[in-house]
């Protein structure tokens, strides 16, 4: 084969190279702002990056998810770039009422600081076309002691005849240790809620981290074996059959593959001040 020839195929194979290098540039400009975005500290559930176990494939009949919901905030901040946060959420009555950590709040205001007016957005979770995919919320109440907020959306639920209710059912009684648990939520990216599975280790109190008071009372609690990711703060922790017993928190301090949650009577009790209404357990 003739010098020349073989020129021509470096020279081919070249420039497929600089071709496939500048596409592979391109996505990965694409993408920077997605990684290099910082959301805003504390808005997220902090706790160690191990593999979940315990992961549960969503299923519609689990009993928990149909009030879960996602809670995102999005303003500007410097260099032209939108500052993102989300977290979670989750009805207790038809009128819209729903529990999330005050901390969430807190740090979704920082997100909207420079964007007067805007509001915390909740992702329903409906598959109706007559309710909208995001409606605004406003803060009705917020416990700070106990690290909980009440939010109320907007709009009213739409519900079908025979349709699952779209609120959780709240139970105040007392869990025990080795109780089986389970957790739904938004973990950062997912569009689609998270179930996970595990028990209660340890119920009592313990004082919450997110709480700027530098001598903050214990509030009662408890810990469960489900690694939690940030976005997760303000999950609802429920039993399989669907009572709600805590409100997903922080990270264990002693195990940080393990998590704590606020007891839900505190949400019941910041309901009732509000004037909101919630369902019990039967």
């Amino acid at each position: 084969m003739p010098a020349h020839s073989f020129a021509a195929v470096d020279a081919t194979l070249w420039l497929r190279r600089v071709i496939v290098h500048f596409c592979l540039s391109y996505v990965a400009f694409c993408l920077l702002p997605f990684h290099s975005w910082q959301p805003a500290e504390g808005l997220f559930l902090r706790a160690a990056q191990s593999p979940e176990r315990t992961l549960k494939a969503v299923s519609p009949e689990d009993p928990g998810l149909s009030s879960v919901v996602q809670l995102v905030a999005v303003g500007p901040a410097d260099k032209v770039q939108n500052r993102e946060c989300s977290a979670t959420g989750f009805l207790i009555d038809e009128e819209g009422y729903l529990i999330t950590n005050a901390h969430v709040v807190g740090d979704a205001w920082r997100c909207l600081e420079k964007a007067p007016g805007a509001k915390i957005l909740a992702k329903l979770p409906s598959n109706d076309p007559r309710t909208a995919p995001a409606v605004p919320c406003d803060v009705v109440g917020i416990d700070a002691s106990n690290d909980l907020a009440l939010l109320k959306i907007e709009r009213p639920l739409l519900a079908n005849p025979g349709d699952k209710q779209p609120f959780a059912m709240l139970d105040a009684r007392a869990a025990t240790v080795g109780a089986a648990v389970r957790v739904s939520g938004y973990p950062t990216f997912s569009w689609q809620p998270v179930t996970q599975a595990g028990r209660v280790t340890w119920t009592g109190r313990t004082a919450l981290e997110e709480i700027d008071d530098p001598l903050p009372k214990p509030s009662d609690a408890l810990g469960v074996d489900i690694h939690l990711r940030p976005g997760n703060s303000g999950s609802p922790v429920y039993r399989p059959d669907g009572g709600v017993i805590g409100v997903a928190d922080k990270r264990d301090p002693l195990r940080p593959s393990y998590s704590v949650a606020v007891a839900i009577h505190y949400a019941i009790e910041l309901a009732e001040r509000c004037g909101a209404r919630w369902h019990g357990v039967e």
